[in-house]
């Protein structure tokens, strides 16, 4: 089994936050410290203070920061990549916010046997892991949509409602799996105020053939729900499902995806699940990116990123849980790149937005500068490379080739996807030869140790039956997905 964890796209971004005075320093992420050419960070959240002195708080150290490709660049450079990342660190929270979760399930012809079965123990065990006033919704899909058990706050008796009406779950009919989300998406959208972690989590194994169908068409009711706070967490069963529209759900709504090869993982997989619900440190969190004067963003990829005035990009992230690592690539345009040159200016101001889960919501915000400059030295600019950011360069290319290379392969184009593999395996070379930290370099290694077992995978694909095929190319998926975050 392969875990891809959603959020969404390129970066998984977790923020920090405190009340009381607030100072300028310089630091660095705690679990992956940046390497000293790296663009400086600057913090505008400290931490907050009690009488007895400063209060551990996992959000009270700096987890963001952002880098050009490097301190220096070449002259001449109009382009680049900006490189965004927040380590959080590993804290166990003392509490976590109130939590509504509408349970999804894919009850079409399908899901008979194993597979309805291990779904009804995994709910039953979602249900017993949640806490007393948590509020719980079980919708069904097939050929409609149907709400077994409307939202409801959960207590002993309610438990063992819910518990039978679970039981009770029977299979006929098609997937309408439109219907199934657009009915959890509006239940979640609707939770109390005190209920600020919202979840839907989607169980199927089939792809929707019954309504709207389009990757895109269902990964807007994701988008839609995160305005509200609501992300999908979805479990892919077996070998048939539409891995497209997991993913694009998990990237709209910046959620999670896991891959299942058998049906008795989902209990497990929801358990893990709701661990990471339990270590909540934020939520509400997004990302925002301010070009400096004489810069312009081009757009990130691989992660939803909207708008904003003057040519700032936000990016949503939701609920954020302790341990995580985010990254993004942010396209970058030097419009004047003669100012550039010489001496180093800024190039955005990256900040971190998000409801402290500790705090009783209380919004909070941290703020990292990158800055670069130009110069006609290159051994200056080959010292003062940002190997995290090049790190993220060559890993996110790898895995988008890796997640186009899956779909060759459910399309018998295993030649092309191999090609696809080896351009892959030389661009992670190409960037191994450039980062000068340890960390990174073990990082890109590790890469292209997984494309080179992509690679024997996909040359063995020809003599292999078509499920084989099938499921290889959906575990190369999820690994991809993974490697963007999800």
């Amino acid at each position: 089994m392969r875990r891809a964890v959603v959020g969404m796209g390129l970066m998984m971004l977790v923020g920090t936050g405190c009340a009381g005075k607030t100072t300028a320093v310089t630091a660095k992420a705690p679990t992956a410290p940046v390497e000293q050419t790296d663009a400086a960070l600057l913090a505008t959240d400290t931490g907050a203070s009690s009488p007895d002195g400063p209060r551990a708080n996992p959000v009270s150290s700096t987890w963001i920061g952002a880098s050009a490709e490097g301190d220096m660049l070449m002259s001449g450079t109009r382009e680049t990549f900006l490189g965004v990342w927040v380590d959080v660190p590993e804290a166990r929270p003392e509490t976590r916010p109130a939590m509504e979760v509408a349970l999804v399930i894919d009850t079409s012809g399908s899901m008979a046997g194993a597979k309805i079965d291990n779904a009804k123990r995994a709910a039953a065990m979602l249900i017993q892991s949640l806490k007393d006033d948590d509020i719980v919704a079980l919708d069904v899909f097939s050929d409609t949509a149907r709400t077994i058990v409307p939202p409801t706050r959960l207590n002993m008796e309610s438990r063992r409602t819910i518990a039978r009406a679970i039981s009770a779950l029977s299979v006929s009919g098609s997937t309408n799996m439109f219907d199934g989300l657009t009915l959890a998406e509006g239940q979640v959208a609707a939770a109390p105020p005190s209920h600020t972690l919202r979840r839907v989590v989607v169980i199927s194994d089939g792809i929707a053939n019954v309504g709207p169908s389009s990757p895109a068409t269902l990964g807007a009711i994701a988008e839609r729900g995160l305005k509200n706070r609501a992300q999908v967490t979805s479990l892919g069963v077996g070998n048939d499902y539409d891995e497209r529209t997991l993913n694009a759900l998990a990237v709209k709504s910046s959620g999670r995806l896991y891959h299942l090869t058998e049906p008795r993982e989902m209990a497990s997989i929801l358990k893990n699940e709701v661990d990471l619900l339990n270590a909540t440190l934020a939520s509400d969190s997004f990302v925002e990116i301010v070009p400096a004067p004489g810069v312009q963003l081009l757009g990130a990829d691989g992660i939803r990123a909207d708008w904003s005035e003057g040519g700032t990009l936000r990016i949503p992230l939701g609920a954020l849980h302790s341990g995580q690592h985010r990254e993004a690539l942010v396209r970058v345009r030097l419009s004047d790149p003669s100012s550039f040159e010489g001496h180093s200016r800024s190039v955005a101001s990256v900040r971190l937005r998000f409801r402290d889960a500790q705090e009783s919501d209380l919004e909070r915000v941290q703020e990292v500068v990158a800055r670069t400059q130009l110069t006609s030295d290159g051994a200056a600019v080959a010292s003062h490379v940002s190997s995290r950011t090049k790190a993220i360069v060559a890993i996110q290319d790898a895995a988008k080739i890796q997640m186009d290379a899956a779909q060759r392969i459910n399309e018998g184009q295993f030649n092309d996807a191999d090609k696809e593999l080896a351009r892959a395996q030389d661009l992670l070379a190409a960037q191994a030869a450039v980062v000068t930290t340890t960390t990174e370099k073990r990082r890109i290694e590790a890469a292209g140790k997984k494309l080179a077992t992509a690679r024997a995978t996909t040359q063995a694909m020809p003599s292999k039956p078509k499920a084989a095929q099938r499921a290889d190319a959906l575990e190369m998926n999820a690994s991809g997905m993974k490697d963007m975050g999800f």
